[in-house]
């Protein structure tokens, strides 16, 4: 009798062990990459650049703009840096989209909610002057 109640209690403590470790691992915080929207760069002209390079002679450094999406839950965050002008981002889907505006000054960011959009997949694509920028991503039920 002593050895099964010693085996049972043996076995409901690595069971406990084991139960604790499983939850542990459930509740893990997840890595902001997965939210990321990877952007690709579809073109633009560099003609207006290069004449000012010309003007300034050695002095000036051309620096590409670096552009950032994430999506979570129910808004879109944008950074942009190593730009300045005004930034147009669209967000294009077979069941609606949006515009909006933002002005940059060497650095900027916004937030674009998608309230009112319906679930599925979306394009998102962000002008800066000549540059354009686009990913896409998907808007699941309630912003998940």
């Amino acid at each position: 009798m002593k050895k099964t109640t010693l085996a049972l209690f043996i076995m409901c403590v690595c069971s406990a062990f084991v139960f604790s470790s499983t939850i542990e691992n459930t509740n893990e915080v997840k890595d902001d990459l997965e939210d990321k929207i990877a952007l690709s760069r579809l073109g633009g002209t560099t003609r207006g650049a290069a004449a000012q390079n010309r003007m300034f002679g050695a002095q000036s450094v051309q620096v590409e703009p670096e552009v950032e999406a994430y999506i979570s839950e129910n808004v879109v965050s944008i950074s942009v840096q190593n730009y300045r002008g005004s930034a147009l981002v669209e967000i294009i889907g077979t069941r609606g989209g949006k515009q909006n505006f933002f002005e940059v000054y060497d650095m900027g960011f916004e937030v674009v909610s998608l309230a009112g959009m319906r679930a599925g997949e979306y394009t998102i694509r962000i002008t800066l002057g000549t540059e354009v920028f686009e990913g896409t991503f998907k808007k699941g039920l309630y912003g998940r």
